[in-house]
Order: C-alpha cells, then sequence, then structure tokens
C-alpha cells in the first residue's frame, strides 16, 4: 500500500491534526481515525490540577446524511442547507434574548429555519469537575432561499447574518459569552474545554453512524496569551492557528482599516485571543474582499521575504504591499 505521507518530512504542530478522505466522500470512518489522532497527542494540550483541558474541538464538512436523518428530509442537498452553532450567554436568564437575536437576523436574511437542537453530549466521559465547566452547545439547521442562485452568494448571506448576531452579542454586557462557534454551509465546529481524547466521544452527534464526513482539522493547546475559555478553544471557524502575536497588531490595523472602507465596524468580543481575532480577519478578507483562501493567508501573514534573493521582483512586490 502507498501513502502520500512520508514520515522523512514530518515537521510536528503544536496539537494540529488534518484528515480528509483523497476522493472527497464522506465516511463515518473519518470520524473515528479522528479519534485515534486526538488520542496520540495530550502532550500539545493543558489541563488543570481538576483534569479540566484547556481546550480542543474539531472543524469538519456538514454530513448529508446526518443532516438528512435529523430533519427527516430527505430532499436536502450538500449547499442547500446550513448549520449554525452557539454558545449561548453565562447567565441563563438570558437565553432567550439571544435566541431572539438568531431568530431575528435568519428572518431578516430570509434564512427559513429547519430544526433547532442541543447538541447532544455524553458528560460520563469526563470527570465530574470537567462536566461542570463545560457550555451546551445550541445548534439551529437554516435553508437556502430559493432567491438565492448559489453556494457562494449563500455564504455571503450568512456571514451579513452571522455578523448581525455578532454585534450585539459582542456588545451587551448581559449576553457576555454567546459566542458563534460556527456559521456555514459548508462546516461547522464543535468545542469546549475539553482534553483531547475526550472530543469525540463527548458529542454524540461525532459518534452516530450516521455522522459522514470528508474533511476534518482538530486543536489542541495550552492557552498561553488567554485563560482557559471555552469560547476561544481551537479550531475556529475557518483555521486551527498557534498563536502568533507579531502578526496580531498588523492584522488589527488592517482589520480596522478594511472595515472603514466598507463602512463598517469591527466587534470582537471581550477578551479575545489572537488565533480568534486572526480567524475573524481572514473571514472579511474572504467574503468582503472576496479573496481566495490562500492569497488572505499570505496577505494575513507574509513570510521573512526581505534577504530571500531567490525571489522574482514581482513576487518581492506583492509581499512588501502585503
Amino acid at each position: 500500500m502507498r501513502y502520500i505521507y512520508d514520515h522523512h518530512q514530518d515537521h510536528s504542530s503544536c496539537g494540529v491534526g488534518f484528515i480528509t478522505h483523497k476522493g472527497s466522500r464522506q465516511t463515518h470512518q473519518l470520524l473515528e481515525l479522528a479519534h485515534q489522532a486526538l488520542c496520540k497527542i495530550p502532550h500539545r494540550g493543558g489541563m488543570s490540577a481538576e483534569g479540566i483541558g484547556d481546550g480542543a474541538g474539531v472543524n469538519i464538512d456538514l454530513s448529508l446524511s446526518f443532516y438528512q436523518y435529523l430533519t427527516n428530509r430527505n430532499d436536502l442537498t450538500l449547499g442547500s442547507f446550513g448549520v449554525a452553532n452557539f454558545f449561548y450567554p453565562k447567565d441563563k436568564e438570558h437565553h432567550a434574548s439571544a435566541e431572539t437575536i438568531i431568530k431575528e437576523a435568519l428572518a431578516s436574511f430570509d434564512l427559513p429555519v429547519i430544526a433547532w437542537r442541543d447538541v447532544e453530549v455524553d458528560p460520563s466521559v469526563l470527570n465530574a469537575k470537567s462536566a461542570e465547566v463545560q457550555l451546551s452547545i445550541r445548534q439551529v439547521v437554516f435553508e437556502r432561499p430559493a432567491s438565492i442562485a448559489d453556494q457562494a452568494e449563500f455564504e455571503q448571506v450568512i456571514h451579513q447574518a452571522l455578523e448581525e448576531i455578532e454585534y450585539p452579542a459582542f456588545t451587551r454586557s448581559e449576553l457576555e459569552g454567546f459566542y458563534p462557534l460556527s456559521m456555514s454551509s459548508r462546516t461547522q465546529v464543535y468545542k469546549g474545554r475539553l482534553n483531547s481524547w475526550e472530543v469525540i466521544p463527548y458529542f454524540k452527534d461525532l459518534t452516530h453512524p450516521e455522522h459522514v464526513i470528508h474533511t476534518l482539522f482538530f486543536h489542541t493547546r495550552f492557552s498561553t496569551n488567554t485563560a482557559p475559555n471555552p469560547m476561544f478553544a481551537q479550531p475556529f471557524r475557518r483555521m486551527a492557528h498557534n498563536g502568533e502575536l507579531n502578526t496580531d497588531r498588523k492584522n488589527r490595523l488592517s482589520e480596522d482599516a478594511i472595515a472603514k472602507s466598507h463602512n463598517k465596524l469591527v466587534i470582537f468580543p471581550k477578551g479575545q485571543s489572537d488565533s480568534a481575532r486572526l480567524d475573524q480577519t481572514m473571514a472579511r478578507r474572504v467574503i468582503d474582499d472576496q479573496l481566495p483562501l490562500d492569497k488572505a493567508v499570505l496577505a494575513m501573514m507574509p513570510p521573512a521575504w526581505e534577504n530571500d534573493t531567490r525571489l522574482p521582483d514581482y513576487v518581492r512586490n506583492m509581499l512588501e504591499y502585503f
């Protein structure tokens, strides 16, 4: 059997893993392999003296068969529906307000709701202290309206609805803790204050036989420049990223400038890590500026180029501009 992987070219990354089916076929085996991979990197994460993980999770493509099963809608197709996952406010008295904000945003962008649900979990795989600090995930499944022609346009509208939710979530003090983990017609995020080996068994969705996917990436790591927080556990909506503070100030400045050029206001959640902020910046470069993902990453984190004489002038000019 031949493998793409070459162990002679291995370069370890801090708690990061990526698995994909090379034929893009959705299969449950990929989630089983992800659990094996997550079980092999406990030393990359951090935990408290009580055994509570600093944070870990997965970013996966939406499973067609799983959401057909959940919604009893066999007419669903990939790209015709979206899934949004939320942490609700720390104060349970404001959960209804958070749900109203989500409902109003979906309605204002004509995104019909198919189903609401609480993501099922298995607390028995955690110790008692760890189970106490986990936040429940509220999930809404919604449909692509007939007025939207394709998935690319659908993603644009979903992002606009997400920003509509983020503004009150990140600015109203009584809603502290209200956070969209993901909102997309392509991918979703499951995460928490978990250790790496707990992720797959904890979320019952991920062990359900109907849950089949073709691509997954995960991240587990020590919380360095922020205190452990379920909101800022990795991975994020588009990336898994080891904190890199030297890119943070540059991207905050460029993000602010980009927003102003679109007559928008940049809103970030309280106490946000540099990785979480970078993920939001990337979203705006891809959605608002319509940059390809690879170009957006290059613009945000250009490599060291000044003393590399092998680069042609047009590449040097591009990197200098970025």
